[in-house]
């Protein structure tokens, strides 16, 4: 059995210091998405490929600015190192496996990419940190004492990164088309993951309150969605002003005749991936016809963001997947209405979010078989809506084993 350890010095008397380490924790994506984007906007325009490079290249020697990324870096490592410090209840291999990772990407910022060429210490840190941030939670998989909720998505977690990480792999190994996004996945899911393990043990051990602390992080992870999808919308926007936004489609932005489409593309794989997560996180509360739905539905998303539409053209792949999406987002809280096991109040509601949600799809359908006016705006509606219906079910299920 995998040891663990006693509460550390940032839980504080009576365990004042979980609610720090989850701050501290909720930091690091954004401490990451926030300085990685200002440092992008700092880069003379077109010097620059998200899609295609590495943040490193904006750490590097040849970057303008390249402290804004360094000092990025740096701070979420060190915020890795202070999270493993004040992580409780989990096995002590976990915590040091997290706090060496911490230190590896602190080493990796300040260990700058030359201008031309590669720096083997950079890489060599970079390397080791993107590997522990994978193996990190699994000695939580091991640790039978640990509540097997928890257990189930560390096993769950170190598969998605170990996915995200041979991708990004192979990205490298290749021609490095989508090497930039494949970076960028791989490190928010490793960004992510401390919150839950963090949620977890705030309020005690990791074993002892598993309901309530995963209802709490799928509720932050279902309001985060809508949130990342306006920024992500407006971002893009901003990027193209040219094209009319009330009769613009979302895969326009993300398509390949728009400027900076990888912000739209980004923007529509994350949320996507959050929605699997929350979806993930209802599994114990929801009906398994209504979680599986909206985890399917996530997963369409991601894939129409990564698909992107051609220039004059249609990309049946993007336009299959982006359709099954939002068939998917419309019909699952039908398996919350149609559920008597589910509360009444909640029954109604869901009923009423799918005639919401379906008329507001019918109106995007009119506007796009018409080419009417308001076909960006009617889009708009439908996917905010869309997007905001899981936070409604995640508040009125927090808390429960079963809905």
């Amino acid at each position: 059995m995998v040891t663990t350890s006693p509460a550390p010095e940032l839980r504080g008397p009576g365990g004042a210091g979980g609610p720090v380490v989850v701050a501290l924790a909720a930091a690091a994506p954004v401490v990451l998405v926030v300085g990685g984007t200002v440092a992008q906007l700092a880069q003379p325009p077109g010097a620059y490929d998200a899609v295609r490079q590495t943040v490193s290249t904006l750490a590097g020697l040849g970057a303008t600015d390249r402290w804004i990324m360094a000092t990025t870096l740096a701070v979420v490592g060190a915020l890795f190192v202070l999270v493993a410090l004040g992580l409780r209840g989990v096995p002590r291999a976990a915590r040091a496996v997290l706090g060496v990772g911490g230190v590896a990407a602190v080493v990796a910022a300040l260990a700058a990419q030359p201008a031309h060429g590669s720096s083997a210490v950079h890489m060599t840190a970079t390397v080791i940190a993107a590997v522990l941030f994978v193996l990190w939670p699994l000695p939580l998989v091991a640790d039978r004492d640990l509540a097997p909720r928890l257990r189930r998505d560390s096993f769950v977690a170190v598969a998605a990164m170990t996915v995200a990480l041979g991708w990004l792999c192979a990205q490298a190994w290749t021609d490095g088309t989508w090497l930039g996004v494949a970076e960028r996945v791989l490190m928010l899911l490793e960004t992510v993951w401390p919150i839950r393990v963090a949620v977890a043990t705030a309020r005690g051990p990791a074993r002892d309150r598993p309901a309530a602390a995963t209802g709490w992080a799928t509720l932050g992870i279902a309001v985060l969605a809508p949130i990342v999808l306006v920024t992500g919308l407006l971002w893009a926007q901003h990027a193209w002003p040219g094209p009319d936004p009330v009769d613009q489609s979302l895969s326009a932005l993300a398509g390949l005749g728009a400027t900076d489409r990888w912000i739209m593309s980004v923007t529509l794989g994350l949320v996507g991936v959050l929605l699997v997560l929350v979806a993930g996180g209802l599994r114990p509360r929801v009906p398994t016809p209504a979680w599986l739905v909206l985890g399917a539905g996530g997963a369409l998303l991601t894939l129409a963001g990564l698909e992107p539409q051609p220039v004059g053209g249609y990309n049946p792949v993007h336009m299959g997947a982006a359709g099954l999406a939002w068939l998917a987002f419309t019909l699952w809280p039908l398996g919350l209405a149609l559920s008597p096991a589910v509360n009444p109040r909640l029954r109604r509601a869901s009923a009423l979010a799918v005639v919401v949600l379906a008329l507001l799809v019918a109106w995007f359908a009119v506007e796009l078989i018409t080419t009417g006016p308001w076909y960006g705006v009617s889009q708009r509606v439908v996917v905010l809506a869309q997007a905001v219906w899981p936070v409604v079910v995640a508040s009125a299920v927090l808390g429960r084993r079963r809905p």
